[in-house]
């Protein structure tokens, strides 16, 4: 079935079960699917419900669409749309099963993109437990984003910038931190296929090459997103510092472990970041 047919009915049976566009879009990493509990009024969908949607088969991402709002004393987000959990590209090795999500959201009416993750640190400053601001990426996929959307016939091209994120979404991530008392580590995402883990000698490689996290997904959802004008942050929670920066073997046990430990301060970024977004 053609990408756009598949577009089409998935955003109409969507569209039949809730009552409200999304301004906002949330994609949920690793362990952090706990912040959609938060949600006011929600109206859940189960990724497999819904006609051509890939469904996760990761531990940590349930498959769920919440739609509804955030509130907070007299304070109340524009119309959200969280997804809890994504699909990695090497669950599928198809880049459109990746970022359909992306292209439900932005045809449902979705203006903004929060994309997190759990990633491992490899700035030797950071550690396990901080959080992120991913202010630019490198991608070692050997994989080409731009590329699949230029042949999509779901969505209209149109490479505006090098810069996938949005300079005043951006700002209210760290105005959400300064006012929280929350230590918000900045850097360079890198993104590797997955799904194994990488070795000390990899992680020294792209240690030098400037990246100061790693992990398995997000960058093809933020590339989508910016070309199809949504405006983009995004955040990596260091759930682990990565080979030869910590002891132990690492594990996806280990990601879990530390989202349920700073699920708290996430949930407070990410809510106070959500309501300064205002139109």
């Amino acid at each position: 079935m053609p990408e756009n047919l598949k577009l089409d009915k998935a955003v109409e049976y969507i569209t039949s079960h809730i009552t409200q566009s999304p301004s906002v879009a949330v994609v949920l990493g690793s362990g952090l699917g706990d912040f959609a509990d938060h949600i006011v009024d929600p109206v859940e969908i189960a990724a497999s419900s819904i006609p051509s949607y890939p469904t996760s088969s990761v531990a940590g991402h349930e498959g769920r669409l919440v739609f509804g709002k955030l509130r907070n004393k007299s304070r109340e987000s524009l119309p959200l749309l969280v997804f809890k959990g994504r699909v990695h590209f090497y669950e599928t090795g198809d880049l459109h099963s990746t970022t359909f999500p992306i292209s439900v959201a932005k045809a449902l009416g979705a203006r903004y993109l929060l994309a997190t993750n759990a990633a491992g640190g490899i700035n030797p400053g950071f550690s396990e437990g901080d959080l992120m601001l991913i202010e630019d990426f490198i991608n070692l996929s050997f994989l080409d984003p731009h590329q699949h959307n230029e042949q999509s016939g779901s969505i209209p091209f149109q490479r505006k910038s090098s810069s996938c994120f949005d300079k005043q979404l951006i700002e209210h991530i760290g105005s959400a931190a300064d006012a929280l008392g929350i230590r918000l580590q900045r850097g360079t995402y890198c993104w590797l296929k997955g799904p194994s883990y990488e070795t000390k000698a990899e992680i020294e490689m792209l240690r030098r090459l400037g990246a100061n996290a790693v992990g398995m997904s997000t960058v093809p959802e933020i590339v989508l997103a910016a070309e199809l004008g949504m405006r983009v942050g995004a955040i990596s929670l260091i759930s682990n510092m990565a080979a030869g920066l910590s002891e132990g073997r690492l594990s996806h046990a280990e990601v879990a472990e530390t989202a349920s430990r700073v699920k708290e301060v996430f949930k407070a970024l990410l809510e106070e970041t959500i309501f300064r977004i205002k139109d």
